[in-house]
């Protein structure tokens, strides 16, 4: 039975990946590991991070510095990109809130929309490359 699920992303700069998640999504680090595999756990970035837990509501993200993933994964190689072909959804209390903070540089990819489902979306990248939505109830949802 699984017991949890965590996403984890190849980054290229943990600790400005780690500053979004934050910073932006309203995020709290779980811990952060450098590259002397010591793990800060008082809310840090410490220099030279190659790793990090971010939890976001009941869920978690984790931040993986690309060549310390080569090492970990097989798929991985020096060459590979950040990104990917999904996105992952994040129901959050209020879109305007978290758009708010957004920085200036923030590469929307769907501006902010009212769904057929009842969600206020806006669709965006984070500084990886990767694809978020980011969602809140808005309306009626379908019966």
């Amino acid at each position: 039975m699984v017991t949890s699920m965590s996403t984890n992303l190849m980054v290229l700069d943990v600790a400005e990946a780690v500053r979004f998640y934050t910073d932006v999504l309203g995020g709290e680090i779980a811990f952060v590991v450098d590259d002397q595999q010591q793990t800060a756990m008082d809310g840090t970035i410490p220099e030279n991070p190659i790793f990090a837990s971010i939890r976001l509501g009941t869920g978690e993200v984790m931040l993986q510095e690309r060549s310390n993933l080569v090492d970990d994964a097989p798929m991985v190689d020096a060459d590979s990109i950040p990104g990917g072909t999904f996105a992952m959804y994040l129901r959050v209390d209020s879109v305007d809130e978290i758009i708010a903070r957004f920085p200036e540089s923030t590469d929307i990819v769907k501006p902010v929309q009212l769904t057929w489902y009842g969600m206020k979306e806006i669709w965006i990248r984070d500084p990886a490359g990767y694809v978020l939505t980011i969602g809140s109830p808005e309306g009626e949802a379908p019966l």
